[in-house]
């Protein structure tokens, strides 16, 4: 089993590497495995933007979930809080890291449990109308 998930992990990472080598890559994905009792899951990862051209990733989609939302940590009045963004912009020859308490992809209603040593398809939608499909590993709760 941990053999076949270093292989499929291996495997996303050259993936994700290639999918859009001219312009987006895609590095460090994971998604995070289910609490027990919850439907709500995160996912994080790298963005590289390889172009001359800034890049805006306008949505998520996962037949895992019908609600994937792209979300931000940002201190107001001294607390942390978090809030739903519209879209992330890479710049130009730039990176945007998406991760716990920044940047991030929160999923809700997840049809079933996400387990760790597993893997889930998501496709990146970007305003240059370019979709890039990632299969991203499920990490397990530490």
């Amino acid at each position: 089993m941990k053999l076949s998930f270093s292989i499929t992990a291996t495997l996303s990472l050259l993936l994700s590497f290639n999918l859009l080598a001219a312009d987006i890559s895609v590095s460090e994905q994971y998604v995070r495995e289910s609490i027990p009792g919850t439907t709500i899951s995160s996912a994080y990862m790298t963005l590289t933007n390889q172009s001359k051209k800034s890049v805006t990733l306008t949505s998520i989609t996962s037949d895992i979930s019908q609600r994937i939302e792209m979300h931000e940590h940002i201190m107001t009045a001294e607390m942390m809080k978090m809030q739903q963004v519209d879209s992330i912009v890479i710049n130009a020859n730039d990176k945007v890291v998406l991760q716990p308490h920044g940047y991030h992809i929160m999923v809700f209603n997840v049809q079933q449990p996400l387990q760790a040593e597993t893997t889930i398809t998501m496709t990146l939608h970007f305003d240059n109308k370019e979709n890039v499909i990632i299969e991203v590993p499920v990490q397990g709760l530490k």
